[in-house]
């Protein structure tokens, strides 16, 4: 009884420091609602972090308590909206993201990464892309065909300070296990282990 009375209370303060940054997140908000190409893919990320949040769909309340209490999401959400220079610069002034993630390339929607720190810099990568802790997607020693950085399918999970890069492919619904370095081609459907790494299952 004791913990559901602190839970109840934890819930409650956390709506009341909500209502009193409103006025903070109406910049956000409104580059949310201007962003019409990318109000459905910012939607789908949402809908990705929905079980974090006392919120079971998507909404601008949903969108304002992971801008104020998952930074992660920050930076996805400033990400997403980078082409909204005016607007979203100053929500940023009150709402900061973190400059322990890096964000660059072409990425599909339902985006989702797990904590704070990252450099995520595909080529381009597919929908329900997940990123661990500490993981870094980059650019290789040696550009083939004027490309760098790794292509990734859809479905992909990348664990804890796992490294991809150079020009390689990630297929479709692929995990790359924790720790693991990968700079080589991984097809659809496996699991990828190991430094160097090395495909322990396939599904079919």
């Amino acid at each position: 009884m004791t913990i559901w009375i602190m839970k109840k209370g934890e819930l409650s303060m956390k709506k009341i420091v909500q209502w009193i940054l409103i006025i903070f997140l109406i910049p956000a908000d409104l580059t949310y609602f201007f962003s019409k190409t990318m109000k459905h893919i910012i939607d789908k990320d949402i809908e990705r972090y929905l079980n974090g949040t006392p919120y079971k769909r998507v909404s601008v309340k949903a969108l304002n308590y992971l801008l104020i209490y998952t930074k992660a999401f920050r930076n996805i959400f400033y990400y997403r909206t980078r082409k909204s220079v005016i607007l979203r610069n100053i929500s940023k002034l009150f709402i900061r993201p973190l400059a322990t993630i890096e964000i660059e390339g072409e990425i599909g929607e339902g985006f989702y990464i797990a904590h704070n720190y990252a450099v995520i810099h595909p080529e381009k990568a597919g929908k329900n892309l997940l990123v661990g802790h500490g993981v870094t997607i980059g650019k290789g020693s040696d550009p083939v065909e004027g490309r760098a950085y790794p292509v990734i399918g859809d479905n992909v999970s990348i664990s804890t300070n796992a490294v991809v890069f150079g020009c390689i492919t990630i297929g479709n619904n692929v995990r790359i296990g924790a720790g693991a370095v990968v700079n080589k081609d991984v097809p659809d459907n496996c699991t990828a282990v190991g430094n160097p790494f090395r495909i322990i299952k396939k599904e079919e």
